[in-house]
């Protein structure tokens, strides 16, 4: 027999019968039984311990609660035995009172004899109560707490910049009250075109599927007109734009031809802000509110200039909540 097969009889676990199977079952049962009682015997014994703790422990009074009456002495002694005064100082005796003889009564036959024998005298009024009346004394002005004051409500003022220049708003009236709901354009879009187009800015347009180059060189020539290259604005009012078109047109040039509204020839250095007074009507409806008594207050050295403020500021968007006219001023500053 090889040593492979010696090692593999030897290390092969020995057989158990059926009698061998059945004796480690009953004693697993006895041991699970045996730890079950040890268990229930232990833990017994802890409750027992706690109980017996609990009976032979010291209690505090101060754990009771509600009052706790402790008496000292016989058991029939009262709950809070009075204090012996001691002995009482001698009192003088006092002589006893003598009743007055029983007289005898005597009914009167009517009722006015009673009325005559035993008069009441009547006292007035004012001499029912004895007392004199206490004197008035001023009282003191009462202090009244202060209501906090309210807020004064927010003036209606509006701030706005629109290609470099600045304007500010004020209306004789609250936020809530007055003021403007909108602006469909900015005011420089008003402003006067340029006098001449640069060839360069012609040669250099540059169109759309809609707006050709065709198409917008027929635009403008309805107000300039082809002079050595340059495109300039036609002699007299047939040059002018009128301000309904200036939008369409300031765009027109700004994005087809690239002119840049910096190097507009209303543009000159130390211009006056201009200062102008209007009243807002009451609003109608959807339409909003409308200005009226248009007053230049100051003015650029150009009328033009002075011309397209008014009329953008017309175009405005303004509303007034109140049943009166309310007045408003602007200041628009030319920031070049």
């Amino acid at each position: 027999m090889s040593d492979a097969a010696k090692d593999a009889a030897v290390l092969q676990p020995a057989r158990i019968g059926a009698a061998g199977e059945a004796l480690r079952r009953r004693l697993d049962r006895r041991h699970l039984f045996g730890a079950v009682i040890i268990a229930l015997l232990f833990h017994l014994l802890i409750i027992f311990g706690f109980w017996l703790l609990d009976r032979i422990r010291v209690r505090d009074i101060g754990e009771w609660s509600g009052p706790v009456l402790v008496k000292i002495g016989v058991p029939e002694a009262p709950e809070s035995p009075e204090v012996d005064p001691g002995p009482l100082p001698d009192q003088p005796e006092q002589p006893e009172e003598v009743s007055p003889p029983d007289t005898p009564e005597t009914v009167p036959e009517t009722v006015e004899d009673r009325v005559e024998e035993n008069p009441v005298p009547v006292q007035p009024d004012s001499a029912a109560d004895s007392t004199p009346p206490a004197e008035e004394t001023p009282k003191q002005d009462e202090v009244v707490p202060e209501r906090p004051q309210e807020p004064a409500p927010k003036p209606a003022r509006v701030r706005g910049e629109e290609s470099g220049n600045s304007y500010e708003m004020n209306f004789e009236g609250s936020e809530g009250e007055v003021g403007r709901a909108g602006a469909y354009e900015f005011i420089t879009s008003y402003m006067p075109l340029p006098q001449v187009l640069d060839a360069a800015l012609i040669e250099n347009i540059h169109g759309t599927d809609t707006m050709t180059p065709e198409f917008i060189l027929g635009e403008l020539e309805r107000y300039w007109e082809p002079v050595f290259g340059d495109y300039t604005k036609k002699p007299g009012s047939a040059g002018i734009v009128p301000m309904k078109d200036r939008p369409y047109y300031w765009t027109l040039i700004s994005d087809y031809l690239n002119f840049n509204p910096e190097n507009a020839d209303w543009r000159s250095a130390g211009m006056r802000p201009v200062v102008i007074e209007f009243t807002v009507s009451p609003s109608e409806g959807a339409r909003g509110a409308d200005l009226s008594d248009i007053r230049l207050k100051n003015h650029t050295n150009d009328p033009r200039i002075d011309e397209a403020i008014i009329y953008g500021l017309n175009r405005w968007v303004y509303y007034n909540n109140t049943d009166h006219p309310v007045k408003g001023r602007i200041t628009y500053r030319f920031e070049r």
